[in-house]
């Protein structure tokens, strides 16, 4: 079996920012003796964050889960509303939110009033609530439709002669994007204004796996199946028509791939490499 690597995948920047911090964390509550918590997964990697559970990190989701402690914001985000309840509670806030979803969060927050929000995105994502959950400065949430399907799109409404402000989940799919975003522009024409954009980083992995398509024969994705960023990569695989496995771990690994000549592999941007090496060196001994 040949094994060709995927030229980019891994950690991106904002992972490994977040897991930085996510140490910092256990540390700032070993030196207060505080609890620990994550606010939500942290990334959406199990193998990572059973790594910091088992050291003593424990997942909330609201300020009521448990008595103040040190707690750290998901690289997602959370919404406004939801970060001041945690510090009107007593949590200090480890600030783990990608600098990209930021940036969006503040181009909703400092947007002009008049103009509608549109989100393309998955309904229930992480990051989606967070950037539908944004006070302006008069600590009123700025309203936020989501449109995750071409129905989504064909039912939002004209707005009158208002501006739209089209933002977008940052990991969400490349070609679906385009494809809504197409969808708007014929909408609302001169009136749709571009938020932010895709997470280059997401853009640069489905280049990659793009080019790995054309010289393999099956692919094996690596990454948390919650991750949309991981899963987008399966679908680009499934499109150009190759047999396709997206696997957590190396115990994952199917036994038909070995009857692949060459073999590509890919991981999310929440993959960490030592899984990455375990699976290529499984694949390499054909255990």
């Amino acid at each position: 079996m040949v094994i060709e690597r995927s030229q980019i995948m891994g950690y991106c920047n904002g992972v490994a920012h977040v897991i930085e911090l996510a140490q910092e964390c256990l540390r700032l509550a070993r030196e207060r003796s505080l609890p620990a918590y994550s606010i939500g997964w942290f990334i959406h990697n199990p193998t990572v964050v059973e790594r910091f559970v088992q050291a003593g990190m424990q997942h909330i989701d609201t300020p009521q889960d448990g008595p103040p402690g040190i707690a750290l914001i998901r690289a997602h985000g959370i919404g406004d509303p939801l970060r001041q309840q945690f510090e009107q509670s007593g949590f200090t806030l480890v600030d783990g939110t990608c600098g990209t979803v930021a940036y969006s969060q503040r181009m909703i927050r400092n947007g002009d009033p008049r103009t509608h929000v549109v989100v393309i995105g998955l309904k229930g994502h992480s990051e989606v609530a967070a950037l539908s959950n944004v006070w302006n400065d008069s600590k009123q949430l700025v309203p936020v439709l989501v449109v995750e399907t071409r129905e989504d799109v064909d039912r939002l409404p004209g707005f009158g002669y208002s501006t739209v402000l089209l933002m977008a989940q940052t990991t969400f799919p490349q070609l679906h994007y385009e494809e809504l975003k197409s969808m708007m522009q014929e909408k609302y024409g001169s009136r749709l204004k571009m938020g932010n954009r895709l997470c280059p980083t997401t853009f640069r992995r489905h280049e990659a796996i793009a080019h790995l398509c054309t010289k393999v024969d099956a692919v094996i994705v690596i990454g948390g199946r919650m991750s949309a960023n991981t899963t987008s990569l399966v679908h680009l695989v499934e499109e150009k028509g190759l047999p396709v496995w997206h696997i957590e771990s190396v115990r994952e690994i199917p036994r038909e791939i070995f009857t692949y000549q060459r073999v590509g592999v890919t991981a999310g941007t929440s993959t960490p490499p030592e899984d990455i090496d375990a699976v290529i060196a499984a694949l390499e001994s054909g255990a």
